[in-house]
């Protein structure tokens, strides 16, 4: 499930620096800017598309 969850389940992830500049590349575009608020909604939406097509099923929503 996204979202929701208290700061006893956040957890820090570190992000290559040449990743993190490319999704701030592709946030900042006119088409995406409106779409993905900031960095964090971008990679947690991203992060869930891509184990919903890993897994092959419906997502944990």
């Amino acid at each position: 499930m996204m979202g929701g969850k208290g700061k006893e389940n956040a957890s820090v992830v570190k992000i290559d620096s040449v990743l993190l500049e490319k999704v701030d590349q592709f946030i900042a575009k006119e088409e995406n800017k409106y779409k993905f608020v900031n960095k964090k909604q971008f990679i947690d939406l991203a992060v869930n598309s891509f184990l919903y097509k890993m897994k092959g099923s419906k997502r944990d929503d």
